[in-house]
């Protein structure tokens, strides 16, 4: 067979082992979304905005306190399991002691935190109640990370529906019978202990567990440092504006700006299912010599061109509807703006995500990119610290500054990661994987044009113009025919049926 055959095979082998494990967790993701959008409906209309406020700015401090524990296992384990699975297990043994650790250091430092800012009393139970759990969370995402390196994302699939189904279903109930934010946090911190018992039942049989402290653990702080710093940042720079708010303005502002980024923290849900699938195959492929590597990033770049374009023209058109549906126009009328500003992010974070993978994950940059990540810290300060105040001046909604201040701070991101990255990554990404999706978003404008002047329901106006969408891509032969016929592969998928309750018994 010629060496472009070899080639061919060899990507399409690519394809079908990203689709597969793609499917698994975008089928857990369509059963965790109903019951995400379900708690996106109850939080922000039974707490009312000052209260969630609260727990949004309490959960911001929990994710940011979870990059310390992580210190870049994320990265590094699924990256060293892809590469070598005998080290990347002995690698996870050795983190999940190292989290451990770690959490005691945090907790500790999150609760001075707490006390220097001068929280109440409320805010700070919230925080300690949320940072107990981030210790079950830290058990959870190292054994996914495992997973993830050895292409096997069913597991922690399932675990994951499981924690969100239980969450869900618990947090409705306690509303329903007038809980507050700090019922809320306990169910959410139980959750996380429930994902991980899950989790390690599945994984009774992958792996051996050994809880033996070895001091070669310390070389792994050397070693996960530019991951851990790159995830420190981007976390610092996502959520920092949660505390800058609450800083400048009060609870009911941060609760309006926490309800437009909950619904957009949903849509990143796409891309980041995208990079858990692709990123133990940019590792595999980090010294390859044969052109795969270029041509799975350009595709990669050209798949969330494809996503980001349809994704942030909906949420900007029907911003208004999505936050009197799931919140309430009367109390969270000010978070549409910021959600519509929100959506002009989309297609640079999606970019960003797979640009920001391919540098971790195979083309070596880790160091560059933690700088990037570094740099980005002071832009989104910098920017926050002045048009947080500005905008509560002018509009008496300081969102609007910070949902600007992200937006500028993408841009920020993915020229960096343009100018880092491999001019030979790039060589592969014709001009027609930009044309074609702006023309298909053209009709698709029209047709939401279309829909609003026959007054058609926003919900099944989405799903009206999605299709639309993607009959002009498939019309205008934007997809090949062996992309079709993996795209049926994707949909097919047995895993996917299964965890969506299809499958034959």
């Amino acid at each position: 067979m010629s060496d472009q055959g070899d080639n061919k095979d060899s990507q399409g082998s690519i394809a079908r082992s990203v689709a597969k494990n793609m499917s698994v967790m975008l089928g857990a993701q369509i059963v965790t979304w109903v019951s995400g959008f379900v708690l996106l409906y109850f939080l922000p209309r039974y707490l009312g905005s000052e209260d969630f406020g609260r727990l949004y700015l309490a959960l911001s401090i929990k994710m940011m306190m979870g990059l310390l524990i992580d210190f870049g296992g994320n990265f590094l384990i699924p990256k060293e399991v892809a590469r070598s699975e005998k080290v990347g297990t002995s690698i996870l043994n050795s983190y999940i002691i190292l989290r451990i650790l770690l959490w005691i250091l945090a907790i500790g430092l999150v609760i001075l935190f707490s006390n220097l800012l001068g929280y109440s009393e409320h805010v700070h139970l919230l925080i300690i109640i949320l940072a107990i759990g981030k210790l079950w969370e830290g058990g959870y995402s190292a054994i996914s990370a495992y997973f993830q390196g050895v292409e096997k994302m069913e597991y922690p699939s399932m675990s994951g529906i499981c924690e969100r189904v239980f969450v869900s279903l618990f947090s409705v109930i306690a509303l329903l019978m007038g809980a507050e934010s700090t019922a809320i946090a306990i169910i959410i911190s139980s959750g996380a202990l429930l994902n991980l018992l899950v989790l390690v039942y599945f994984s009774r049989n992958e792996f051996k567990f050994q809880f033996q402290f070895n001091k070669k653990i310390f070389s792994l702080l050397d070693t996960g440092l530019p991951y851990f710093l790159f995830s420190l940042f981007s976390v610092i720079y996502y959520r920092i504006d949660a505390i800058m708010i609450s800083y400048f303005t009060n609870d009911a502002v941060t609760g309006w700006y926490g309800g437009a980024f909950r619904f957009f923290d949903i849509v990143m849900v796409l891309p980041l299912i995208y990079k858990t699938a692709i990123f133990p195959v940019f590792s595999k492929l980090w010294d390859d010599k044969a052109g795969k590597l270029e041509q799975t990033v350009s595709e990669s770049m050209r798949l969330m061109v494809l996503l980001g374009l349809p994704v942030a023209l909906i949420i900007y058109v029907y911003a208004s509807p999505i936050i009197d549906f799931f919140m309430g126009l009367e109390e969270y009328g000010a978070s549409v703006i910021i959600l519509k500003i929100f959506s002009a992010s989309i297609p640079f974070i999606y970019l960003d995500i797979i640009l920001g993978s391919a540098l971790l994950g195979a083309a070596e940059k880790q160091k560059a990119w933690a700088l990037v990540g570094f740099l980005a810290i002071f832009v989104n300060i910098g920017l926050n610290a002045f048009m947080i105040p500005g905008a509560q001046e002018l509009y008496s909604n300081g969102g609007i500054g910070a949902a600007s201040a992200t937006l500028f701070t993408e841009i920020f991101m993915m020229i960096s990661a343009l100018f880092l990255i491999p001019r030979s990554y790039l060589k592969g990404f014709k001009s027609t994987y930009l044309f074609k999706p702006v023309c298909a978003l053209a009709v698709m404008g029209g047709m939401i044009v279309l829909t609003q002047y026959l007054n058609i329901y926003w919900l099944l106006s989405i799903v009206i113009v999605g299709i639309v969408y993607i009959a002009v891509l498939i019309g205008i032969k934007t997809f090949s025919k062996d992309e079709l016929i993996l795209l049926k592969e994707f949909i097919m998928n047995k895993k996917l049926k299964r965890l969506l309750g299809l499958a034959k018994v």
